[in-house]
């Protein structure tokens, strides 16, 4: 047994002596906190609720000073009969309220409330907030019921260390992994890692405990994501799956990579290849293939407002041009991001600018820049202190003072509201001001320095130096973990753009690997998906090994997932050899390679094909609906792309294919695979019972059934 989990748990350890006054901010508030009052959910709302309003998670204290001591003739509290506050009657349950029982009258909670009214309810301010640390923060156990008991620090400015557990606040990052009490005692309901989160006057820390398996991985690799893989199997006792099979692999690699499925002529070639290396040439050849530009501007088109809504008609053509250009020519990563966010000038003449027409505002450019090249979701921080992380409002409008001085005209290109050129310019005397306190907010870096910069320069030149700096704390991990996402589906942080201490990489070494590596490429792309391709995390099957642990979390097998909208419908055409026809686009253009979000199809609607709106990857859903199953069994475009005079099945019927012929063509265009001898026996039992008027027919038929077999319709 480890020793951590002997350390006794202490449920009032450190709380001050009777005779000492009670903190109103580094003792009343977190006891609030604990309790739950100020939270979301209660009267941490930013209306309140039922009349009393506390700020959310106690970020303000003089807020909720007021709220306790002054709003309604201080009708809350009772300092001469403590007992008798409506503050403490409520908490106990003994006058109604929504909120429910939330203490005993014996408990530390309680007691600590009392003191402070006996006190006369002291308010005495006191600002510094000190960083806090959970013990034990890492540990392994072998069975359900050995449950540790956590306690929390702050670290003294001095060096000491003061125990705040009786005020800390606890939580898990998963309630199905495991439950947390108030006083710190875990309980873990399954197999697998628990992150337990304590936090304590807007300062949070993290735990992990893992209840491991007791299988054995065995990725056998010398490839670096390999063996770090492999050290995180064996500390959850997770075993992985094997290594795919070559069509398996064959079609994952070429829809993950250029985003389509292998024709049957790609297939046969591959399987009849011999050689040891044949995968990883295949990687290299794909990532040198046209198509490759198609699908990864796709995926930043999504996410940098590719959008006539907001760019204009011709600037949707004119940014989705620029940014296809960029991932043809392999701009690297950082010089990619360093053009967007210091772009500047008409957005038909220079496409990059395009990005600013969407985001009006300071505050909301922030948030956007933030989250899409940080990977860190601020916004929490606008009204409030973020709750689960170490932003405060402060540190949000600082943030947003880099991207004050931006302006718009229009022009010079001018039809209509939404067929118009707008010009990207410097507005030198724009401020910003922290609208809490009124002041002017000085540009500063999420957790560094306040940088100098000169009065008429534009600070966004300053802010994407230090966003694509070597040394930046988010920008590679942030890169790396959204490249990871779009070849495996989730990223090694999940949500990808969600980077935060209370949510932690699944894998922290490899993920820090990974960024080093991508460093030291020169933020090349194509290097690090050839990277990532070649490892054999990479190349696992996707079926289960282990049910009752999350295996595609930990790599033990590769995730499932179903085809996104563009990819899906291209398949679709490719299978069948017939192009769909999208209005105003020449015939033969690819789902993938519609420039503009504003464009509506149906299929690729339902399909989870985002507007483009905003930064965050959830904006591609990725969810399985009844009007999806309407769209693949009764709407009519599939039947028409399989009956397409000029298609496959038109083609193999005027090129006389034998029954065996037609079959084995169309497992192969479908599903990537020859047919197994059960699939054979039945295909051909079917098409041979067909008279000869019905046979073109029975062959439409079996394509339509493939093309709605999951091992289509999912990336596997």
């Amino acid at each position: 047994m480890n020793s951590w989990l002997l350390i006794p748990l202490l449920f009032c350890a450190g709380e001050k002596p009777s005779s000492s006054e009670v903190d109103f901010e580094s003792e009343v508030i977190p006891t609030l906190t604990r309790l739950g009052c100020n939270s979301g959910a209660c009267h941490g709302t930013p209306s309140g609720k039922n009349g009393f309003r506390l700020s959310l998670r106690g970020y303000d204290s003089s807020l909720d000073r007021d709220s306790l001591t002054r709003e309604n003739s201080s009708r809350r509290i009772n300092t001469n009969e403590p007992e008798q506050s409506l503050l403490l009657l409520k908490g106990i349950a003994a006058v109604p309220h929504e909120g429910g029982k939330l203490m005993e009258m014996s408990s530390p909670e309680y007691q600590l409330l009392v003191r402070w009214l006996r006190q006369g309810a002291p308010l005495q301010q006191n600002p510094s907030t000190l960083p806090i640390f959970i013990t034990p923060d890492s540990g392994t156990i072998s069975n359900f019921e050995q449950h540790p008991a956590f306690r929390v620090f702050t670290q003294e400015k001095n060096g000491t260390k003061k125990e705040v557990t009786h005020l800390a606040r606890f939580s898990v990052s998963d309630e199905e992994q495991a439950r947390i009490t108030r006083d710190g005692r875990l309980t873990l309901l399954k197999k697998g890692e628990a992150i337990v989160i304590a936090e304590y006057r807007s300062q949070v820390a993290i735990a992990k405990t893992l209840f491991a398996g007791n299988a054995n991985p065995n990725l056998d690799s010398d490839h670096a994501i390999d063996r770090l893989a492999q050290k995180r199997l064996q500390e959850l006792g997770l075993a992985n799956a094997p290594v795919a099979d070559d069509a398996t692999f064959l079609r994952r690699a070429t829809l993950q990579i250029i985003g389509k499925v292998p024709s049957p002529s790609e297939v046969r070639s591959f399987l009849k290849n011999t050689s040891p290396r044949k995968r990883v040439a295949l990687i290299e050849d794909l990532l040198e293939r046209s198509e490759f530009a198609d699908w990864w501007a796709l995926k930043w088109s999504d996410r940098l407002g590719c959008n006539q809504r907001f760019v204009g008609k011709i600037g949707a053509h004119k940014y989705y041009q620029w940014i296809h250009s960029a991932m043809a020519s392999n701009v690297p990563e950082d010089q990619f991001t360093r053009d967007i966010l210091t772009s500047l000038g008409g957005n038909y003449s220079n496409p990059p600018a395009g990005f600013w027409r969407r985001l009006r505002d300071p505050t909301l450019r922030a948030e956007e820049t933030s989250q899409l090249f940080l990977g860190v979701r601020i916004n929490c921080a606008k009204c409030h202190n973020h709750p689960q992380e170490r932003w405060t409002q402060e540190d949000y409008h600082a943030f947003s003072a880099f991207f004050a001085k931006l302006a718009y005209k229009d022009g010079p290109f001018f039809v209509q509201l939404y067929d118009k050129e707008e010009t990207i310019l410097l507005d030198r005397s724009g401020s910003w001001k922290n609208p809490r306190t009124s002041n002017p907010a000085a540009p500063k870096f999420l957790g560094g320095a306040t940088p100098t910069i000169q009065p008429y320069a534009d600070p966004r030149e300053e802010f994407a130096r230090w966003v694509t700096a070597p040394d930046n704390p988010f920008f590679a991990r942030a890169a790396v973990n959204r490249i990871w996402y779009h070849l495996f589906g989730r990223g090694i942080v999940d949500p990808v753009d969600d980077l935060r201490v209370t949510n932690p990489p699944s894998h922290p070494e490899l993920l820090e690997h990974l960024a080093d590596q991508f460093i030291r490429m020169g933020y090349d792309r194509k290097k690090m998906i050839r990277y990532i391709a070649t490892s054999k995390v990479f190349q696992l099957e996707s079926s289960p090994q282990n049910q009752e642990l999350d295996e595609e979390r930990y790599l033990a097998r590769y995730p499932m997932q179903r085809l996104g909208a563009e990819a899906l419908l291209d398949a679709v055409a490719s299978a069948t050899q017939s192009p769909v026809r999208f209005t105003g686009y020449p015939m033969g253009t690819g789902a993938a390679l519609l420039p503009d979000g504003e464009f509506k199809q149906p299929f690729l609607e339902s399909f989870g094909r985002p507007p483009r709106a905003m930064a965050c990857e959830c904006e591609r859903a990725s969810d399985v609906s009844m009007t999806q199953a309407i769209h693949l069994m009764s709407a009519n475009l599939f039947q028409d792309l399989i009956s397409s005079p000029n298609g496959r099945v038109q083609n193999l019927i005027a090129a006389k294919a034998s029954n065996p012929q037609v079959i084995e063509e169309l497992f192969l265009a479908c599903l990537g695979r020859f047919p197994t001898d059960a699939e054979n026996k039945q295909s051909l039992k079917y098409l041979e019972n067909q008279s000869t008027e019905k046979r073109k027919e029975a062959i439409e038929d079996l394509m339509f059934a493939l093309v709605n077999h999951r091992e289509f319709l999912f990336r596997h």
